[in-house]
């Protein structure tokens, strides 16, 4: 079995991950995969992990208006069988003239409404991060 990347091996959790860990031990909850994206705005996050219980949406954000005072990490639990609309989609380009090719994935749900989007670009890193927290989610929704 593939190895997927967990909560405590995304780079840019900062003070967060700790607080996730133990919500999750709290919780009892088998993570199986987990995906963030970082708002390069504002610095907000969005945590998605894919558990034995459902998925778990965190949004991490400054608590008030001040970005350098208290952050709040806010998440909703939904089990499996409400998650609804999930799919995932693929293009792909092919430049034969310059031998190279180009990939995009796409993880959208409805509810909870997800859009996570990579693209060969963003690297190898990236795009299996995506594709394990796919896999994940697609193996346990109903």
């Amino acid at each position: 079995m593939l190895c997927a990347m967990k909560v405590g091996e995304w780079d840019n959790l900062g003070r967060a991950r700790a607080l996730l860990q133990r919500q999750l031990g709290d919780l009892g909850a088998a993570e199986f995969a987990a995906h963030v994206t970082l708002n390069q705005e504002n610095g907000r996050l969005r945590i998605l992990l894919a558990t034995d219980v459902g998925l778990l949406d965190y949004h991490y954000a400054p608590a008030g208006p001040d970005p350098e005072g208290p952050w709040l990490l806010r998440g909703q639990l939904s089990r499996w069988v409400s998650v609804r609309g999930l799919r995932l989609q693929t293009d792909a380009q092919l430049d034969e003239s310059a031998d190279e090719t180009r990939a995009v994935w796409r993880l959208m749900a409805e509810d909870p409404k997800i859009e996570l989007t990579v693209t060969s670009d963003a690297g190898d890193h990236a795009v299996k991060a995506l594709l394990d927290f796919a896999r994940a989610c697609i193996q346990h929704a109903a």
